[in-house]
């Protein structure tokens, strides 16, 4: 059993990328976020399933790196995958129609946001004070790092939802972490974020193609 798991440790080298030794659970994570971000782009119900997947190789991850943020993030990943594959499917086999929040509530979806930034940022800047023994270091660009952790698990909702605006927001949100990790210069993460940055531009045409065809049918 300890040589199984030795294979999900972070430790364990798949191979080497312009010098960097990439892990087999990362190698795992990341080429099934990017292939969960393409079927959501299509429009597939397996995305969700896959989805579930991905969680459950970067909350090991994260946990082996000491992200425990991002490895608690993770658990809402997991349950929203499993909301968003019921919402999709349902008992009857039918798909839901891709829908509009509408002006007033995409306010409060800024509103929201902007909200939501804050008090993250206000309760990360003071974990170093509560739990210095684990989280030793000030967090960097915190309310930035604020902002895409709110407005992730927003548009992951609105994608099971399956309204037209989750895929704008999430442009926003690749963009943001792009830059983010090109500062920290972590260069395979940001590639991976310029990925789903195109694939978030393909899902925004993609929806609102048959977010209009929908409507005109109406």
């Amino acid at each position: 059993m300890t040589d199984i798991f030795f294979y999900f440790s972070i430790e364990f080298p798949l191979f080497s990328v312009f010098g960097y030794p990439l892990s087999l659970i990362e190698f795992l994570g990341t080429s099934s976020g990017l292939v969960c971000v393409y079927l959501a782009s299509r429009n597939h119900i397996l995305t969700w399933p896959l989805g579930i997947f991905n969680s459950i190789c970067f909350f090991f991850l994260f946990f082996q790196i000491q992200l425990y943020s991002d490895m608690l993030l993770q658990i809402y990943f997991f349950g929203s995958s499993i909301y968003g594959w019921s919402v999709w499917r349902k008992r009857t086999g039918a798909y839901i129609k891709i829908q509009s929040l509408g002006k007033t509530k995409n306010i409060l979806l800024l509103v929201s946001i902007i909200l939501g930034t804050y008090v993250l940022g206000e309760i990360t800047s003071r974990l170093p004070l509560w739990i210095p023994k684990i989280f030793e270091k000030p967090p960097v660009f915190l309310y930035w790092d604020a902002f895409t952790t709110v407005a992730s698990i927003i548009a992951n909702f609105l994608l099971a939802q399956r309204k037209l605006e989750s895929w704008f927001l999430w442009v926003f949100v690749d963009v943001v972490c792009i830059a983010i990790y090109s500062l920290k210069e972590i260069p395979f993460v940001t590639l991976e974020y310029i990925v789903f940055l195109l694939i978030a531009f393909y899902g925004c045409y993609h929806w609102y193609k048959e977010y209009k065809q929908n409507h005109s049918n109406i």
